[in-house]
């Protein structure tokens, strides 16, 4: 039996709790669970347990860390400090602790320095979510099928990690080692920098004197563009303060290619115009058919019958992995 905690019965604290409790224990890579709930708000423990998420619910972090096994931090990142600096002398020795922000170089960072050293952490970020906020908000099958990215601190024993790595499996999300400065970097580009887009577009109509004359024009395109501004405000705050480098240098890229397509526009270059609308297609539709879900190299891994495969990084089969280590 593993007991499992999740702190933060937010939208993806719950619909984690909620794909766990799904599996069948006699198949799952965890096997038996019992999952505690602890929210600073009592009323969304509430609601978790209304949607049978948990098993009990907690009235404090000591009670929710009592005898816990494998902890989930689901809270915004910047409350992330906060969180480890309290749960640090609470947390039973041997204990496993994860989180699933959307920035882990600065989460790494706290736990080394906040976490004792008798627990290990595993870094990590599912790419799964939605516009919609809180318990009421969740889905089990909001991870199927998705990313899950884990960055192992550098001291974390193995059985830690084939513990989180069993928890991602169990929810029928697909395991993604990557490093932490790696993952920053590059969600900031598919992750963070679509949000702001989206953001600034919303801001810039929505702020125009006839915004209230445009709004009834406003059809599909605007729609799917503008669906990322609908987000957790809090969150995305949180994202641009713990990931600054990485999302000022692509804010930096795409402003300078506003500014480019402001000119061809103004000038009416006809031949640049559609040559930047072409590439951009291009880039598109290769990517839909190369199966985004899918991690690099991971259909020859999947083709090696009886063989477990490897863990690929981002970098793919040459990546760098995870360090087996000897206990």
């Amino acid at each position: 039996m593993i007991r499992v905690t999740i702190i933060g019965m937010g939208l993806i604290g719950t619909s984690l709790a909620m794909a766990l409790r799904g599996a069948d224990p006699k198949e799952s890579p965890l096997g038996p669970i019992v999952i505690t709930g602890y929210d600073k708000n009592p009323r969304a423990v509430g609601d978790a347990r209304g949607r049978l998420a948990i098993d009990r619910e907690a009235r404090s972090l000591a009670d929710a860390l009592h005898e816990a096994q494998l902890v989930v931090v689901a809270a915004p990142v910047r409350s992330i400090a906060a969180i480890f600096r309290e749960i640090g002398p609470l947390l039973p020795s041997g204990a496993v602790v994860t989180d699933v922000a959307s920035t882990k170089a600065q989460v790494i960072d706290w736990a080394r320095e906040l976490l004792p050293a008798t627990v290990d952490f595993v870094g990590g970020h599912p790419m799964a979510g939605r516009e919609q906020a809180g318990a009421n908000a969740a889905d089990p099958a909001l991870f199927h099928g998705a990313i899950y990215c884990l960055c192992p601190a550098p001291r974390a024993r193995q059985a830690a990690i084939d513990l989180v790595e069993s928890m991602v499996r169990q929810i029928s999300a697909k395991v993604y080692y990557i490093e932490p400065a790696e993952h920053d970097a590059y969600v900031a580009g598919v992750s963070h920098l679509p949000f702001m887009l989206s953001a600034a577009l919303s801001a810039v109509v929505g702020r125009s004197p006839g915004w209230k004359e445009m709004a009834p024009l406003a059809a599909t395109g605007f729609r799917d563009i503008s669906r990322l501004a609908s987000g957790d405000a809090e969150m995305h705050r949180d994202i641009c303060l713990t990931n600054q480098d990485a999302l000022v240098r692509w804010l930096n890229d795409a402003a300078q290619l506003l500014i480019d397509l402001r000119d061809q526009v103004e000038s009416g270059d006809s031949d640049e115009l559609l040559a930047f609308f072409e590439e951009a297609r291009r880039i598109r539709e290769e990517w839909l058919l190369t199966r985004p879900n899918l991690r690099p190299g991971e259909d020859d891994f999947e083709s090696i019958g009886g063989v477990a495969p490897a863990r690929p990084s981002l970098l793919g089969r040459f990546g760098r992995q995870p360090p087996t280590k000897k206990r």
